[in-house]
């Protein structure tokens, strides 16, 4: 039987190569799958099927897009063990053929078992041997010892690299065809999580800064982009200046994996459990109903987390092609129990857009990336909401991802508009106020309690629009302790006409005070508010 000496030396590692192919081609295949089933059957069945019978079928259906899920991770999880233990075990046989070459072009021996001989001329001492000839022999000696201790370095790597891969492999039992077992992606994320751990894989280290990190996603070649997005999609799906699509795909992978993990309330999972199962429960009822929305009404989950009352970040329509993109941050009590509300607002805004200018694109953004104030406003008692911190926590959020929606935009500059309604506006006026600002084209508000600052110009944009109904409560907060106000005489901006009523009503059909929104959005200048008893001129 060959030694492990010979086997490593004269290893061909080709099959090795085109097994972790193969493997990394098939979760690629899944993946396109996954996407095509969610989109293409139980996205429309989602939106037209009802009663017991169809609850049943669709129940079935997503458990078919678990499985694929799951080949989809644990393939990808193999073909990164094929390629780390193929790269480890190469490394070990250059070594290897180094030392060997260099021991041979000094006329030492080896044999087909690792050992290393003397020389010939030095294999036997003679005893008539001067001491110029001794130490000559010493030093060939002690070569000799450093030459066997490399062998066996790169053979016992080889076999270190070899028995870490099977155990790393062993790992991968997703066992999609046991239909009793219903967590399944939870199970096939931490056996990818183990695996990476033992293969000593701490994951990607994506740069804070979005412009940062967008250039280093464009510098990873294609199969390590798929690969990132993966088995790390957590923290791909996360990352502000990645491509939309990217972390859609990322953050929805994520997302099942977690509420897998919830459901069977597992260790995975942190404490909060019910919460964070609720809220992820809530998001993808809210995701599923829209999977077979057309192109221009596609949702894109850029961003999520379940704890507390739950964050959300969602594009209608893909932010990166757009000609004009918006980004709505909403306001006092918004939870993930919004999100279905807050949609329909989205794409509210965006048809008033395309009214306006039928020829561009608009993608509108729901943006809940920062934890809201939970009392009304007009109960003001609370703290949260009578002040600035929460619109101070989530300022640099905000910062970074339109800063974000920039460096991932494709083609030329879109028109940005950053939007905030009640205590949202409080958020995108801090936003906008300090660090190097949200650089928004244009920066538009509804029933805003205040921005943080006294004047429109501190906001960065020469753009600030700002409307509030005649009987909209909230004027009453303004001036206290969230800055002057955008109705006050000198804060500046230009107020649109609204004729709707009250504090939520800006996204009535059919208002002006929705067309005035959309108007901005498309970078046209709204009809301006015109005081009681004024007319236009």
């Amino acid at each position: 039987m060959p030694s492990y000496f010979s086997l490593l030396f004269k290893q061909d590692f080709s099959d090795l190569k085109a097994a972790g192919n193969s493997w990394e081609k098939l979760s690629r295949k899944m993946h396109d799958a996954f996407d095509t089933h969610r989109t293409k059957v139980t996205g429309p069945l989602h939106a037209n099927w009802e009663g017991d019978d169809a609850k049943n079928a669709l129940r079935f259906l997503e458990d078919i897009e678990t499985r694929v899920q799951i080949v989809q991770t644990e393939a990808m999880a193999i073909t990164k063990v094929i390629d780390t233990t193929r790269h480890r075990m190469e490394q070990a046989q250059k070594d290897l053929r180094a030392v060997v070459n260099d021991a041979e072009a000094q006329h030492f021996r080896i044999d087909d078992d690792g050992n290393v001989r003397l020389p010939k001329q030095w294999e036997e001492p003679q005893p008539d041997e001067s001491d110029e000839t001794r130490h000559e022999r010493q030093t060939k000696e002690a070569l000799l010892q450093d030459y066997q201790v490399a062998i066996n370095r790169a053979v016992d790597e080889a076999l270190r690299a070899s028995g870490e891969g099977q155990k790393a492999l062993a790992e991968l039992d997703g066992e999609i065809l046991d239909h009793k077992n219903k967590q399944m992606a939870a199970e096939s994320a931490r056996d990818a999580d183990k695996v990476m751990d033992q293969l000593g894989l701490k994951g990607p280290k994506v740069p804070d800064d979005p412009k940062a990190a967008a250039e280093w996603w464009k510098g990873l070649d294609a199969d390590q982009q798929r690969e990132y997005a993966t088995l790390y999609p957590g923290r791909i799906g996360a990352a502000d200046g990645l491509p939309s699509d990217v972390r859609d795909d990322a953050n929805r992978l994520s997302m099942e994996q977690e509420l897998n993990a919830l459901q069977r309330g597992d260790a995975y999972a942190v404490p909060g459990n019910d919460d964070r199962l609720h809220n992820l429960q809530t998001l993808k009822a809210e995701l599923d109903k829209r999977d077979g929305a057309p192109e221009s009404k596609q949702l894109y989950l850029l961003n999520h987390d379940a704890g507390g009352d739950g964050k959300a970040v969602i594009a209608m329509g893909n932010p990166d092609t757009a000609d004009n993109v918006a980004v709505q941050v909403p306001g006092t009590s918004t939870t993930m129990d919004s999100t279905g509300g807050q949609l329909t607002r989205i794409g509210k805004l965006q048809d008033a857009a395309e009214n306006a200018d039928s020829s561009a694109s608009t993608s509108t953004v729901y943006w809940l990336g920062y934890d809201a104030p939970e009392a009304p406003l007009m109960e003001a008692a609370n703290t949260d909401v009578a002040g600035p911190g929460r619109a101070e926590d989530g300022a640099q959020p905000l910062r970074d991802f339109t800063h974000g929606l920039r460096a991932s935009h494709e083609g030329e500059r879109a028109n940005l508009t950053v939007m905030g309604h009640s205590y949202g506006s409080t958020t995108v006026g801090a936003a906008a106020s300090g660090g190097e600002g949200l650089d928004a084209d244009n920066i538009a508000v509804v029933g805003s309690p205040g921005m943080t600052v006294d004047r429109a110009g501190q906001l960065n944009t020469d753009n600030v629009y700002f409307g509030q109904a005649p009987d909209d409560g909230i004027g009453w907060a303004q001036g206290l302790s969230l800055g002057r106000g955008p109705t006050h005489p000198d804060w500046g901006g230009t107020r649109f006409e609204t004729d709707t009523s009250g504090h939520s009503g800006y996204w009535d059909d059919g208002s002006q005070s929705l067309a005035n929104q959309g108007r901005i959005i498309a970078g046209q200048q709204p009809e301006e508010y015109v005081p009681p008893g004024q007319h236009n001129g």
